[in-house]
């Protein structure tokens, strides 16, 4: 009887990033390659790029399907590629993982749009954006999504996490994976002369020429030195670098090779008496060709970048390292190195036993594997549905919980903390004086009587808009709740009232102090102004409602409900004053936040309120109950949702 055993199959993983190998050579790029040899026994690799060349759209590198989508340029250093997103989203449906090479907002871009939403992802951080730090206003709200969507963040050093405020936000999910290199291809060969001049000055580096690279920097360092520099590398920088080489005089002792061979780029570390890493900015993490340098046993000049760079190679230890951007510096040290071959030698010796220790190939592959199959893992397990939810959570089990969420974030936000929430009171109060300060001049009003009402407003204003906001993305936040602990959806959008309240009393610090100085007779009116808020603070909480699982459902509403606020915000009489608008004016007729408004702040300010204000209110209030309820009758659904 013949028994026929199948091979398990292997889960496929999908790398996503702008460009691959043979296009460019990269840290990145190495970094990819290097996963997808060491995960071969484990997971079906392929990968997804954009491309500039004419050439073949589907080739094979190192036995890896590799797939290049075309691209017709660069605009801010994002591939001009329309049919990448189509590519990527029939591309998610063949795979179990994603495994998103970051930054590259393009993806980031795809993924907002809700594609591949039913594969786990894994986002790998290999650097912030830096180069066009302007964006980041638009990229920003982009990769924070994605990381919130993420199963796992993969960083190499600890020093992403500490330097990286969007890493920060989301520390739990973050594994560091120190990167690996099999040393076995570094050992020293025979030195041959053709290969190399014997007069023990060769200093080497490695990377792509680009500005954050700080080649440079490294080449003005080399004016009235006796070492010469090697510059192994292509890029955009190579006609500026060419012409400082000229300028400088330095022809004869700056040579910059191009690209070359993994096997000749070994062969010229190896050769080298000391190896160089100029990088000038945090675009810069990790650089993976000093651990290559390591390897081969070469000492490094690095620089105090707030990366993993120096922790790499550790000053007085495997490097010299030298503040970024200083060449009078930069040359000083490896001048140092180049005048002293025992400290070279024990330099070199030291860095080499830090690659064979602390950046083993072997540890950096059973990290890898254990995150994604954890990922993959994690994926598989069935939600929990609505009809398997436990139905002993009441509601007043549901207050409880949302405060107690509440109270916990407002404690987590704030910890360590000298001033605590009272910083956001400080911030309400220098937007209040700057209003009051603007306003004041447009139209020649007195200000200062109106500072406490300004304040308020401003205080209540920011309650609402800030509850909305934050519900249309607390239950995709809450998901892992929502179907591990099945949780009802509804105390995620509760918590996001109770949160902002916590946050609103302590802005109440500022009028009430305002009225206390200016007009503390005024207080008076506070008691009859307390019905009007109740009013405020429910059709708030209904609205949240409605709109978080709206949003959550149609994910495509989350921009829109931010542009409506930030109109409604201009269209209401939130800073502006009845004798500074015509409030009798269709708009401001037709608008219901006038009437929220107006419901609570004429009492307080001793006035008579409109009965056309209540009316509207209470008419506003009566929709908004009824799409709540039948909100929370879909709410059984969030689950399948997120």
């Amino acid at each position: 009887m013949h028994h026929a055993s199948e091979t398990p199959r292997r889960p496929s993983v999908l790398h996503i990033f702008k460009i691959y190998y043979p296009d460019l050579f990269g840290g990145t790029l190495t970094v990819i390659r290097d996963i997808c040899a060491n995960l071969n026994d484990s997971f079906a690799s392929a990968v997804l790029v954009c491309s500039q060349s004419a050439e073949r759209r589907e080739i094979v590198v190192n036995d890896v399907p590799v797939e290049r989508v075309r691209s017709f340029g660069n605009v801010l250093s994002l591939p001009a590629a329309p049919t990448y997103p189509w590519r990527l989203w029939r591309k998610t449906a063949e795979h179990d993982l994603l495994a998103l090479h970051a930054p590259f907002p393009l993806a980031d871009l795809v993924f907002a749009f809700g594609f591949g939403a039913n594969r786990p992802l894994v986002v790998h951080w290999h650097a912030d954006i830096v180069t066009h730090a302007g964006l980041r206003w638009f990229i920003e709200p982009l990769m924070r999504r994605t990381l919130r969507r993420a199963k796992a963040i993969i960083v190499s050093d600890h020093a992403l996490i500490e330097n990286t405020p969007l890493l920060r936000e989301f520390v739990d999910k973050c594994h560091v994976v120190p990167f690996g290199i099999d040393t076995a291809g570094y050992d020293w060969p025979k030195i041959e002369p053709h290969h190399v001049n014997d007069r023990g000055r060769l200093v080497l580096a490695c990377g792509r020429l680009v500005p954050y690279k700080g080649f440079d920097v490294l080449i003005r360092a080399a004016v009235n030195r006796k070492f010469e520099v090697w510059i192994i590398g292509e890029g955009t920088e190579r006609p500026r670098l060419e012409q400082l080489i000229r300028e400088l005089g330095l022809g004869d002792r700056v040579r910059l090779l191009g690209s070359v061979n993994d096997s000749e780029r070994i062969k010229l570390m190896c050769l080298s008496d000391v190896f160089v890493m100029p990088s000038v900015t945090n675009a810069e993490t990790f650089g993976l060709v000093q651990l290559e340098a390591m390897a081969a046993g070469r000492p490094v000049v690095n620089t105090a970048l707030d990366t993993a760079v120096p922790r790499v190679a550790r000053h007085g230890m495997e490097a010299i390292t030298v503040p970024p951007g200083d060449a009078e510096k930069l040359g000083d040290a490896i001048d140092t190195l180049i005048s002293d071959p025992e400290r070279r030698r024990r330099m070199g010796l030291s860095a080499r036993t830090r690659a064979l220790t602390r950046y083993s190939a072997p540890a950096f592959r059973e990290g890898m594997q254990a995150v994604y199959r954890d990922a993959v893992t994690a994926s598989s397990k069935e939600p929990v549905t609505a009809a398997e939810s436990p139905q002993a959570t009441g509601w007043l089990d549901t207050v409880r919980i949302a405060a107690a969420l509440a109270w916990s974030d407002m404690r987590h936000r704030y910890v360590r903390s000298l001033l605590g929430p009272f910083w956001m009171s400080l911030q309400m109060a220098i937007v209040v004086a700057v209003l009051g300060s603007v306003i004041g001049q447009m139209s020649n009003a007195d200000m200062l009587a109106r500072l406490p009402m300004l304040a308020l407003s401003m205080t209540a204003w920011t309650f609402l808009n800030s509850v909305v906001l934050d519900a249309t993305t607390a239950l995709q936040n809450s998901a892992s709740l929502i179907r591990d602990r099945a949780l009802p959806p509804v105390i995620f959008l509760l918590q996001c009232t109770f949160r902002q309240a916590l946050f609103a009393l302590h802005n109440a610090c500022v009028p009430l102090v305002l009225w206390l100085i200016l007009s503390p007779h005024d207080l008076s009116h506070a008691l009859a102004a307390l019905p009007g808020l109740l009013l405020f603070i429910a059709c708030t909480f209904a609205l949240s409602l409605v709109l978080g699982a709206t949003a959550t459902r149609y994910r495509d509403l989350k921009p829109i409900i931010e542009s409506t606020l930030m109109l409604a915000f201009l269209a209401s009489p939130v800073v502006w004053s009845t004798q500074m608008i015509n409030h009798r004016s269709t708009v401001m007729r037709l608008n219901p936040l006038t009437h929220l408004f107006a419901v609570w702040r004429e009492p307080l300010a001793g006035g008579h309120i409109d009965p056309t204000s209540i009316v509207y209110v209470l008419v506003t209030l009566a929709l908004l109950m009824f799409a709540s309820v039948l909100t929370l009758v879909h709410l059984r659904k969030a689950a399948f949702w997120i």
